[in-house]
């Protein structure tokens, strides 16, 4: 059975002076790639909606992944925090979270300041890649959204890069933020439906809940009876919002 893998992405706290993905009172949203330091760009530019929500950067001063218009997210195994990843395979589920931030209009200068992080999509992996193969390793239909991935600066994957290729059906960008954490925690859909490694309640106090949800894992197992009646209650939570089911067919 698949397993569902957590993932942060986007433009985080340590950006915000420069970009910050925005979050409307609709409950709708913007993704925003996170920058990169000055001097540094990526393959690809700052997707067109998310530019005005950025500040004195440039248009390809970016690593714009996943990449949600293909439906592909690659990433780097071979750091501790992505490494999890390598475990992934095909059925399983990526599962995306991001902090966003209120805005009132639509640019840099409507953010208020406060903060939400929400879970923002999901792409269930079809196929995948590894350092070494190309774009052409795919499967026919699925070379044209996975060749321009981010993470093919060559040719080829340098060694420890993957990009995993999204069903398109079962793959999606949410219309609207699911919150993922709120005012009080213990009534948060991540407290009900997280655990930690050991299968333990999150702790209300002392260390911060990021430092469950910040690195890559697999958060539930599908075939374990209660890591599925957790992920459930992610499912209807995300159903409710965005009219998704993230576990269709499973």
């Amino acid at each position: 059975m698949p397993k569902i893998y957590l993932i942060n992405v986007g433009a985080n706290s340590a950006h915000h002076k420069f970009a910050r993905c925005p979050i409307f009172p609709d409950g709708s949203f913007v993704y925003v790639p996170f920058p990169y330091p000055y001097g540094e760009f990526g393959t690809r530019p700052y997707p067109t909606e998310a530019w005005p929500f950025t500040n004195g950067l440039t248009w390809y001063q970016t690593h714009a992944d996943p990449d949600w218009e293909n439906l592909t997210y690659g990433d780097y195994v071979a750091n501790a925090r992505a490494a999890a990843l390598r475990a992934a395979q095909p059925n399983d589920i990526l599962l995306f979270w991001s902090l966003l931030w209120e805005n009132t209009g639509r640019d840099w200068n409507h953010f208020t300041g406060k903060q939400h992080w929400c879970l923002i999509g999901a792409i269930r992996i079809e196929e995948l890649l590894i350092e070494g193969q190309s774009a052409e390793d795919a499967k026919r239909a699925n070379r044209k959204r996975a060749e321009v991935n981010a993470h093919f600066v060559d040719y080829w994957l340098e060694p420890g890069h993957i990009v995993f290729i999204g069903d398109k059906k079962h793959s999606f960008l949410f219309p609207n933020a699911v919150p993922l954490v709120g005012n009080s925690l213990k009534t948060s859909l991540l407290y009900k439906s997280f655990r930690t490694k050991d299968g333990s309640r999150l702790p209300l106090n002392g260390k911060h809940w990021s430092g469950y949800a910040r690195s890559c894992r697999a958060i539930w197992d599908l075939e374990d009876p209660k890591q599925r009646k957790l992920a459930n209650i992610v499912r209807d939570a995300v159903e409710q919002r965005t009219g998704h089911n993230i576990l269709a067919g499973l």
